[in-house]
């Protein structure tokens, strides 16, 4: 993207040559020594006129005020305000940064994890202090114009252009973005209008996409102090709506609890087969739970449409014949309860083969897909266009757009609370609580749970994947298990516990999904020594959750490339997207001249030997292995010196989930149907398991289980 000249107010809100991110991380101060930030300068003499000032600054949830009381030299008093703030988070970094800065004023280190309110604090800060100079330009009315600044959201640089007149915001619009399809996007198209209709920069997140939310909040602020305003004029919380109780009663074929990946294909195979009279119940402000968020790829085992490919390729690979998938699978899952190797794999050769006919199926109503052929890399099916590309957000908007078209109801911000259950066990039924104040009560002859997981409820996790209770998982806010917790209530049994979970790479600072890192960025990544400890291209995802769970590696990870890398990171030819160039952007990848230089910054004292080790495998050619049995390793120049990012192996999802047949009927613990109810999704947990193999095909599963259980809805009721 072209960057905007400083004459058009080219400004980084805040702090922001770090990373904003959101507030939703957990709180993860670091284990490794970051440098001392810059002391405050010297104070000469009478530099303030004493008083107290005060300067405000947009925050995570809402405005974050800094009030400073100076006598003529120092720093005498310092109070933080921002209630709107997350408490364990944003609340608890107001509370470390108030010594910070009566000591340090506005340079201080930002609270790791709570990257948007140490920037508030510092903006609010350095506005108090200017004030404390004689220095501010704020405080009157805007001036008439338009002003563009650019800040960071949660895939990088967005652009925000704000115009006023006669003192009033006029309009808000958004230029620039890469923000998440069918997350992000979503804040970009509902938050500028929010702000336009409030005159306000403290409206209401759009649930679900809040870093973005945030982030345009803020370009509109900074647009405020360009315009020579005072943020507190358009900082009043908009009037809340009047909310009238009204319940709602309807009787519908089918009532789906959630409108994410299982959700929408359940819906749209119900749409399929002729059943119209269907609602949806989500939580959020917008659809698709972590459909969006997905890589976008999936199997198509015994497609047609693969097979047309023509070129042997389709044969040999998971997507070719379910006797080939058979053959590789077979090799990697484990002996079942009795220690016998397994000869059938009913729950994978189910998935696997029902993918095939979806792609088909998706293919033939207007689903984009990458072009077969035009990537190399490309050996299974993605939604267009590409891996990470947004495919899997504009394919989630396909299905909305279809099944609400041919007449089902998304109801948004509405909770499912409990189910309806009649004299013969039959669920019937659900509750439902708006935010709009509307009570639903609806009845159905199909009631299907497509809520996700558990990873954001503390108390299941410590009782379903204790190991991981205190963890951060990267994932959407809503996924508390509320699905699950429905089921046992009505007999259901959860299954998996304590399963084996799946991690990823992600920025340490912002939490930026890096999923396929080990493939699109040649390096190696160290531990809070400097030593590699696994594999990561034989079996990431398990190296990843390995890794963050064994202490001996201090929760100390970084990712250590060189130019090349570098190059290949910002523009992935293989894959063709350029999703990690927002890493660079908000610079959590940085720039050492030397690898002694990285090794002392970041207190990673192996890493000299480290590199040597690797570098002299990777000379005596691709077969050659390290002591983890990776090959083709990649031969880091250090000439120019090196780049770290610190990362940090997140895990996303819990795989433990009530139990289903393979027909999504939901089980009670004697296996007995539990008549109505049925599921599937992340809610099921991993299916895998089933067939006794570790999770690694989430996205598959919700597609293709999420339709599976559409048609048998559609046939059983029917």
């Amino acid at each position: 993207m072209k960057k905007l000249s400083r004459a058009v107010a080219l400004v980084l809100a805040g702090s922001l040559l770090t990373a904003v991110t959101a507030c939703t991380n957990e709180t993860q101060p670091s284990t490794a020594p970051t440098g001392s930030a810059s002391p405050a300068p010297t104070a000469e003499a009478g530099i303030y006129t004493p008083g107290t000032y005060t300067g405000s600054a947009q925050g995570f949830g809402g405005l974050v005020t800094a009030e400073i009381t100076v006598d003529a030299n120092a720093i005498t008093a310092v109070t933080l305000t921002g209630a709107d703030e997350t408490p364990d988070i944003g609340g608890k970094a107001l509370e470390t940064l108030t010594a910070s800065v009566q000591e340090k004023g506005a340079e201080f280190d930002a609270v790791s994890g709570a990257t948007y309110t140490s920037d508030a604090v510092r903006s609010a800060v350095t506005d108090a202090l200017a004030q404390a100079k004689g220095e501010s330009a704020t405080g009157g009315t805007v001036a008439d114009g338009k002003y563009t600044v650019e800040v960071i959201g949660h895939e990088g640089t967005i652009v925000v252009t704000t115009m006023f007149v006669d003192g009033k915001i006029t309009s808000v619009t958004v230029p620039s973005n890469n923000e998440t399809v069918g997350v992000g996007t979503y804040a970009v198209e509902r938050i500028p209008g929010r702000i336009v209709e409030a005159q306000s920069v403290n409206v209401d997140e759009v649930s679900g996409a809040t870093v973005t939310s945030t982030a345009i909040k803020q370009g509109v602020s900074e647009a405020i102090k360009l315009a020579g305003g005072d943020l507190d004029d358009f900082s009043a919380a908009p009037e809340a709506p009047e909310v009238v109780p009204e319940e709602v009663t309807e009787d519908v074929d089918v009532v789906i609890m959630g409108a994410g990946t299982a959700g929408l294909l359940a819906a749209a195979r119900l749409m399929e087969a002729g059943v119209e009279n269907v609602i949806l119940f989500e939580k959020t402000d917008i659809p698709g739970g972590s459909m969006a968020m997905a890589f976008g790829g999936f199997v198509g085992t015994d497609s047609q449409t693969w097979a047309n490919w023509g070129l042997g390729r389709e044969a040999t690979t998971m997507c070719g014949p379910w006797e080939v998938a058979e053959s590789m699978l077979l090799k990697i899952v484990k002996p079942d309860e009795n220690g016998n190797a397994r000869t059938e794999l009913p729950w994978l050769k189910q998935m696997y083969q029902n993918s095939g006919k979806l792609y088909d199926w998706m293919v033939n109503i207007g689903v984009g897909f990458y072009t077969l052929g035009v990537k190399d890399a490309y050996t299974s099916p993605y939604f267009s266009p590409g891996c990470y590309e947004g495919g899997a957000g504009y394919a989630m908007q396909f299905f909305v757009d279809r099944i609400t078209h041919q007449g089902a109801r998304i109801i948004y911000n509405t909770p499912v609370t409990d189910l309806i259950q009649d004299e013969t066990g039959r669920i019937v039924g659900v509750k439902a609580e708006g935010e709009d104040g509307k009570s639903w009560t609806v009845t159905a002859d199909a009631v299907m749970l497509a809520s996700g997981s558990f990873a954001k409820n503390k108390e299941m996790l410590e009782q379903y994947h204790t190991e991981w209770a205190d963890s951060y998982f990267s994932c959407p806010e809503s996924l508390t298990g509320d699905g699950i917790q429905l089921a046992l209530k009505y007999g259901g049994v959860v299954d998996y516990q304590q399963a084996y979970l799946p991690g990823f790479l992600a920025s340490y600072d912002s939490h930026f999904e890096l999923a396929f890192m080990h493939y699109t960025t040649p390096g190696i990544i160290v531990n809070i020594n400097g030593d590699q400890f696994g594999n990561i291209m034989k079996s990431n995802h398990a190296v990843m959750s390995a890794a963050k769970a064994d202490p001996a590696n201090g929760d100390t990870f970084y990712f250590i490339f060189d130019d090349d890398a570098a190059a290949s990171t910002r523009n992935n030819a293989a894959y063709g997207f350029n999703t990690y160039e927002g890493i660079f952007e908000k610079g959590e990848a940085v720039h050492y001249d030397s690898v002694a230089e990285a090794s002392a910054a970041l207190n990673l004292p192996n890493l000299q030997s480290t590199i040597d080790t690797n570098n002299a495998l990777a000379i005596q050619g691709p077969e050659a292995a390290d002591e983890w049995g990776r090959t083709n390793l990649p031969y880091i120049d250090t000439r120019e010196g090196v780049w770290a990012i610190r990362v940090d192996p997140n895990v996303y999802l819990t795989t433990a989930g009530i139990r289903v047949d393979m027909q999504s009927h939901v089980l009670t613990a004697d296996n007995e149907i539990i008549p109505g109810l049925y599921a599937a999704g992340d809610v099921i947990g991993a299916y895998e398991e089933r067939d006794g193999q570790n999770y690694g095909n989430g996205f598959d599963a919700a597609v293709s289980f999420g339709a599976i259980c559409g048609d048998v809805m559609a046939s059983e009721i029917q």
